[in-house]
């Protein structure tokens, strides 16, 4: 009968990720909007396979590499991954419920809760490194609560694999070896007088390896990079507390935003319920997202932290929520008009126009909406094609001062050239690792550059012979401008001075 009411829920979700997956890749394929420029440089990764990479491991430019294999280099080839990846983190999210509480339709809820919230939502549209992580991480949390409860090592084995290719992934999967020994000291601690943990954390740990002999070979640019992120090394205005005060209370509010402020009671309720009862269960979820919660609201107080930084460790989180208001009914209720309304929510954002319609525009100027970050670049790389074309420009290059134009650019013109992204006063890249424009220096190349704004780089043209073309594109997201792109042609490439501020 158990079995029979297990198979039920699991057909249940199935047929639920399968309709999102299929409207998430349908709106991939409909969508105006062009890829996210991290996106579209981690697929350019892909064309430069590596051990490791500037500030990420090698394993997104491998899932792009096989997507793309299989259905192209278009968009559905570099999002299939992110749907695929978190399609099967919903899935473990259920898989983990039912292991821990036995009831199939609290693990379905707390899958579907899962699929609303909205960092989640990101990370299954978006292929980016947290659309992998999610997946290892509570992948990793299964497996390691099954060698807890069954004490059997190739649950320990297990886990220790999951954990490695999470951190191959992202290396802030390193984080759940501390954080599982650290349940273990508290709730479980004749279990480190056992063999499993070690052999899991050696497992875990030997996937660091090739990040190691690469940053060895490269300078060590991926810990300084991490580095400067973390505010412990790199340029430091010095300490303000009105500053310091600004950055938390960006942080506290958007870690509440990125969960759904809906399911804020409920997040209430959990830790009232862990706080009463002190349940191993409650505590082996709530463990790591409180304390990787404070890690960042730490380093918050110095500087600023980008809102998924965090945020992979909440995947887990919907497990106890839906526990806290079991035999509440009321609350149950909440939960299911909490749920509704924050995928409703999901939908609008994503295709505002009903929105709009009222007035919408007023209180997000579509300038200001995150979304319109992805507005134009389609719209770029044909108009560059046509200038090429119409202006028989031959023997050129591509350029521009960011790496996301850049690799929005390889992207999406024709043939998918390589593209550059010489410093002119930024921090450093991945471009700075690959040749640059010194291969084209004095042999009578066209340079294409592009930039955000309409602002002059003199820099840039005293480094040619001519300029022949000039002029600006506009994008438009939501029927309004919301970025202009300059767009200059030159002849006689000679040599770019770049500007090395040794930054990070």
């Amino acid at each position: 009968m158990k079995d029979n009411m297990n198979r039920k829920y699991r057909i249940y979700l199935a047929l639920i990720l399968i309709l999102v997956a299929f409207l998430k890749l349908l709106f991939t394929a409909l969508t105006p909007l062009s890829l996210f420029s991290e996106e579209t440089q981690y697929w350019l990764w892909s064309r430069h396979l590596d051990w490791n990479y500037y500030s990420k491991p090698l394993m997104i430019a491998l899932y792009n590499r096989a997507s793309t294999f299989l259905l192209g280099n278009t968009e559905l080839g570099v999002r299939v991954n992110a749907v695929l990846f978190t399609s099967l983190t919903a899935w473990m999210v259920f898989e983990l419920s039912l292991y821990m509480y036995k009831k199939p339709a609290a693990a379905l809820l707390a899958a579907v809760m899962l699929l609303v919230m909205p960092f989640f939502h990101l990370a299954s549209l978006f292929h980016t490194t947290d659309s992998s992580l999610v997946f290892f991480w509570v992948l990793a949390m299964y497996f390691v609560w099954r060698a807890i409860n069954e004490d059997r090592m190739g649950w320990w084995i297990a886990a220790g694999v999951a954990t490695g290719l999470g951190i191959l992934s992202k290396n802030v999967m390193l984080l759940i070896i501390p954080l599982i020994f650290l349940y273990l000291l508290l709730m479980e601690p004749k279990t480190l007088l056992k063999k499993g943990f070690y052999v899991y954390g050696w497992i875990a740990a030997l996937s660091f390896v090739p990040v190691l002999v690469w940053n060895f070979q490269n300078d060590f640019v991926t810990f300084r990079h991490v580095g400067t992120l973390g505010g412990v090394s790199g340029n430091n205005s010095g300490w303000e507390w009105s500053r310091a005060w600004k950055y938390v209370g960006e942080y506290v509010g958007g870690q509440l935003a990125v969960i759904s402020v809906w399911f804020i009671p409920l997040l209430i309720l959990s830790f009232r319920r862990m706080l009463k009862y002190k349940g191993r269960r409650t505590l082996f979820v709530l463990l790591p997202v409180v304390s990787v919660w404070i890690m960042f609201l730490g380093i918050s107080l110095f500087k600023r932290v980008e809102v998924n930084w965090p945020a992979f460790v909440y995947a887990t989180l919907p497990i106890v929520l839906v526990q806290a208001f079991r035999g509440k009914p009321s609350w149950k209720r909440y939960a299911h008009w909490a749920t509704a309304i924050s995928a409703v929510l999901l939908v609008l954002i994503m295709k505002p126009a009903p929105l709009d319609a009222i007035g919408f525009k007023k209180l997000l100027r579509p300038d200001k909406d995150p979304l319109a970050r992805l507005a134009g670049y389609r719209e770029l790389g044909n108009r560059i094609d046509f200038l090429l074309d119409s202006l028989k420009v031959e023997d050129h290059f591509v350029f521009s001062d960011t790496y996301h134009i850049s690799s929005e650019l390889a992207f999406y013109m024709e043939g998918h050239p390589q593209t550059y992204n010489p410093n002119l006063g930024r921090r450093k890249n991945q471009f700075d690792l690959w040749p640059g424009l010194e291969q084209f220096e004095y042999k009578g190349y066209a340079g294409i550059f592009v930039k955000w704004g309409e602002e002059d780089i003199p820099l840039v043209g005293e480094a040619f012979g001519k300029k022949i073309h000039d002029e600006t594109l506009t994008a438009y997201y939501r029927g309004s401008p919301v970025r202009v792109f300059r767009i200059q042609i030159f002849e006689d490439y000679k040599k770019l001075e770049e500007m090395d501020w040794g930054t990070y």
